[in-house]
């Protein structure tokens, strides 16, 4: 759920004091580690106090996204940090690219671009020639955030549907020396690029605040106790940066076997060349009235894997309905990932495991 649309919920509805402070307290997780593009729905006003409580304990209802860690990621840049796409390249398919565009003056140069029907990752660059931007960037390097707001399109030849929508993404960015690099990794709410298409991926724009003017405006929010607060932008790129990518979606599929399950039920899972989906229930006390929290923790090879991923789910009656998506990638035929369940307080603290089960592609 990007800044916006938590500004826009915010003032729908006036929000009690002590969950608006847990709001703004957790913001910096909100946009550093994630971002959503999706198209305006309609809710209900009990969905939006759920929405707004959700965005409150840093957004587990509707996702969790992790920086993947590692001794061997952390010598990686750019999508290939994530596991599914680093997966894809040891296969040696290519992904790799020297496109450009120029707008309004600025050149943005695509050099990655990997998809599947659910999923799509890329890195771009541009020159670091602009000392404002700068300015901004290293501000918010020292807070320790690597977030970037980005809006983008995507277009498949003869369709004119933005297929960039009902998306979970998150944009980071690094500088090195006069360069900045960006990477997006996009996980679509459902199977949504076609075969064999030829894609066309569109940069609309790029923008940046101030993160001394945001940390002041948000202390005196939380002091004053204001229901909602914004911040100007400071600088904004915009312009229609458009490449011609060619390279088609990869096809490739697989049925993981689940291994072994504790207290999950129902487990059906697919992998694309990216990622994998999986679905499957798991008793839980309460009802669909109900509010409550859950993590989810992905172990692969035994090992704490922290990488991204994403999930949803639905109280009904004494049942969690979960789907859940992560970098298991169908050309991956070793890893033995282990998914653990559990129910987490309003802060993200661990309560208790609710339940735990194994995949491997075969």
């Amino acid at each position: 759920m990007d800044k916006k649309t938590i500004d826009r919920i915010k003032n729908e509805k006036e929000i009690p004091a002590e969950v608006m402070e847990k709001l703004l307290l957790n913001r910096k997780l909100i946009l550093t580690n994630q971002i959503s593009q999706e198209k305006a729905v309609k809710v209900s006003r009990r969905k939006k106090v759920m929405f707004i409580l959700a965005a409150a304990a840093i957004v587990f209802l509707l996702v969790m996204i992790k920086t993947p860690v590692g001794t061997a990621l952390e010598k990686m840049f750019g999508i290939s940090r994530d596991s599914g796409v680093g997966t894809v390249e040891s296969h040696g398919i290519p992904n790799k690219l020297d496109l450009t565009s120029i707008q309004n003056g600025r050149e943005i140069k695509l050099t990655k671009f990997v998809a599947t029907k659910k999923k799509l990752a890329f890195d771009y660059q541009f020159k670091l020639n602009d000392e404002k931007l700068r300015t901004l960037l290293e501000k918010e390097i020292a807070a320790g955030s690597n977030y970037q707001d980005i809006l983008l399109g995507l277009f498949a030849e003869g369709n004119m549907e933005d297929l960039f929508r009902g998306v979970l993404s998150y944009s980071t960015f690094r500088i090195e020396g006069d360069t900045f690099y960006g990477s997006v990794i996009a996980i679509f709410d459902k199977e949504k690029i076609p075969e064999n298409a030829k894609l066309t991926l569109h940069i609309y724009r790029l923008h940046w605040q101030d993160w001394d003017e945001y940390e002041a405006v948000m202390a005196e929010a939380i002091k004053k106790a204001y229901s909602s607060f914004s911040v100007e932008t400071a600088l904004v790129y915009e312009g229609d940066w458009s490449f011609n990518v060619e390279y088609e979606p990869l096809t490739q599929t697989a049925e993981p076997q689940v291994l072994q399950a504790d207290n999950v039920h129902e487990i059906k899972a697919k992998s694309d060349a990216l990622q994998t989906t999986v679905s499957f229930n798991i008793p839980t006390e309460g009802d669909s009235g109900d509010f409550q929290f859950y993590d989810v923790i992905i172990y692969k090879n035994d090992v704490k894997n922290e990488a991204q991923s994403s999930f949803s789910y639905e109280n009904k009656n004494g049942n969690t309905a979960f789907d859940f998506s992560f970098d298991l990638s169908a050309l991956d035929n070793t890893s033995v990932y282990k998914i653990q369940v559990n129910e987490v307080d309003e802060m993200g603290n661990i309560v208790k495991e609710l339940g735990s089960f194994e995949l491997q592609n075969k």
